[in-house]
């Protein structure tokens, strides 16, 4: 992707400067508010990465406190995707003319971007938190941007009265469909898993739908990937007559403590790719087949290098996917054995001689699992 000079100079304007890391984050956070609010959001993100559940309505209502405050805390965490979306909208120029619709745009930071790179189109950020449009608004006021308003909606309920040309949704899924997938399994057969996934998403896929008139685009950009939720997402559009076109692909960006993955969807109101072969024709390009993956790309190898069944098994807690295991025979011969818990996931590529070998580690780890708490699943997929 070319990186052009605007961007750089729009995210100096705003203030969205890459952050080291925690300390320096407290500290600057405390200089430009106060101790007791820096200490506040420290205490709210230390227990969102502990696991405990937060709303995060009130995440986004402390964040969005004041203007200074919700700018600091978006350079934190999300300066680099900002710069890559940046980029990637200067790339997709000819998409955003005429009425762009940007859905839970919190503090406007992109909406603002792209108004004034785009001056003759018209741009609507909306965003169920009120401070979060106040902050928009104020921003938009300090750059000069004309072209753009902002809305305090709630994007599932929201009818607008009109369509546009264009809707774009950044960094937003995760949250705004939290309440949906928080019950959701990160693993287990895929099928049914991200058949659950696109459920959670249909609502806010219809309100997408409503608001894009016939022919229209979607560009989004979101941290549901290849390990979950992604194909789910793109099922969900195409579900709604969204379908998707070239371009899908795996973004990566750096925040404050490592780099990030994020989907990239385009797509339009009308023809175009199935969600499932653009879901292979973007990960494909990344594939090699014979090579062990971690993460996403693992189960996509299983799926995608394919040749005949795949032998899976599940070990449920409860009604919860907690570990699968599988083995598949691949395009060119060699088989695959596919090792995946919610935080770990990895396939082997062997030759059949090593095959004893691979049964004894999969009996070796089932066997770890108390028959009294958990349940196996077999199945062929």
């Amino acid at each position: 992707m070319q990186v052009y000079p605007q961007v750089e100079e729009y995210m100096k304007t705003v203030g969205l400067k890459y952050i080291k890391n925690s300390q320096d984050f407290l500290g600057g956070l405390a200089y430009l508010t106060s101790r007791s609010y820096a200490t506040e959001v420290a205490t709210l993100l230390n227990s969102r990465a502990e696991g405990e559940p937060v709303d995060n309505s009130k995440f986004y209502e402390l964040k969005n406190d004041t203007p200074v405050a919700s700018i600091y805390i978006s350079a934190a965490f999300d300066s680099g995707v900002f710069r890559h979306i940046g980029n990637m909208l200067i790339d997709s120029a000819e998409s955003l003319k005429g009425e762009v619709l940007d859905m839970a745009c919190d503090c406007g930071i992109v909406t603002c971007f792209m108004a004034k790179q785009f001056p003759e189109s018209h741009f609507v950020g909306v965003d169920i938190n009120e401070k979060a449009v106040e902050n928009a608004k104020a921003l938009a006021e300090k750059l000069g941007v004309t072209n753009a308003e902002f809305l305090c909606e709630d994007v599932y309920e929201m009818d607008l009265g009109r369509q546009f040309d264009e809707v774009t949704s950044f960094r937003c899924l995760l949250d705004v469909a939290d309440k949906y997938t928080k019950p959701l399994a990160f693993i287990g057969e895929r099928s049914s898993r991200e058949a659950k996934y696109q459920e959670a998403f249909s609502a806010y896929a219809k309100a997408v739908s409503k608001h894009l008139r016939d022919g229209g685009s979607v560009i989004s950009v979101e941290r549901y990937t290849a390990d979950y939720g992604w194909l789910g997402w793109m099922q969900a559009l195409n579900a709604e007559g969204i379908n998707c076109t070239d371009g899908c692909t795996l973004m990566r960006a750096q925040d404050i403590s490592s780099v990030k993955e994020y989907s990239v969807t385009f797509g339009v109101k009308g023809e175009g790719s199935s969600a499932l072969d653009a879901y292979n024709e973007a990960l494909a390009k990344q594939f090699k087949s014979g090579t062990g993956y971690d993460g996403g790309m693992a189960e996509f190898a299983l799926y995608y290098d394919c040749d005949g069944e795949i032998e899976m098994t599940e070990v449920y807690k409860k009604d919860r996917v907690v570990h699968v295991f599988a083995f598949a025979t691949a395009k060119n011969g060699k088989r695959m054995y596919y090792d995946a818990s919610p935080d770990v996931r990895k396939i082997k590529y062997y030759n059949e001689k090593k095959e004893e070998n691979m049964r004894k580690d999969y009996e070796m780890k089932l066997g770890l699992f108390d028959k009294e708490v958990y349940k196996f699943k077999e199945i062929m997929v």
